[in-house]
């Protein structure tokens, strides 16, 4: 006698794998086609899902968008956590940052895409959000600067914030070209690293 089919697979996946694969569509969609050109109807018909799960989970489509924001923000913010928790020196963690955030391109390279060059399409309270974790993320790495400065271990600059937005800037951008090849995402970032430490190096 055959076995009868669970309720479970009846009706797909799980409201937490629904949502995750939402999610993975969307990525994907808006990655390939853009926000604005993206259905939700596209999103849910490529997740295997109904628009009820859709609706269950988000309340719209910019949803979707602030949530693919928010998790390469926060993984930037974790990075940064773990590394100035430890027992590094300004210099160490700063070379580490330098290098996590590069070789972050390689789990999140379509979340940047999506961020650096759709954020537009989001509310203006939802990008006040947004904002709120990138200055978070920016004023941290000032003051691993400025510590580094404090301590003697880099040459005193003109604007510690200047020169954050320019390490971020040149790190984050990796996203526009970076394809796997003979040089792998976490080789640039120590590449980057190098070429910044070097620079900000006090004279001993």
């Amino acid at each position: 006698m055959a076995r009868r089919t669970s309720a479970a697979t009846r009706i797909g996946p799980s409201r937490a794998n629904a949502r995750d694969a939402i999610v993975e569509a969307a990525v994907g969609l808006f990655d390939k086609q853009g926000y604005e050109a993206t259905s939700v109807q596209e999103v849910v018909e490529r997740a295997g899902v109904t628009k009820g799960s859709f609706y269950y989970h988000f309340t719209s489509k910019e949803d979707m968008l602030l949530l693919i924001h928010d998790t390469f923000i926060d993984h930037q913010l974790e990075v940064l956590d773990s590394i100035t928790s430890g027992v590094g020196s300004p210099r160490e963690s700063l070379a580490l940052l330098i290098e996590e955030i590069v070789v972050g391109v390689e789990t999140y390279q379509p979340h940047q895409r999506i961020f650096y060059e759709q954020h537009r399409f989001l509310s203006d309270e939802r990008f006040q959000r947004v904002k709120a974790k990138r200055s978070e993320f920016e004023r941290r790495v000032v003051r691993l600067i400025q510590k580094g400065v404090e301590l003697g271990e880099f040459r005193p600059v003109d604007s510690p914030q200047v020169m954050a937005f320019g390490l971020i800037g040149m790190s984050a951008w990796t996203y526009h070209w970076y394809r796997a090849g003979d040089m792998t995402a976490r080789d640039i970032g120590k590449l980057y690293a190098t070429v910044v430490i070097d620079g900000l190096a006090a004279t001993r």
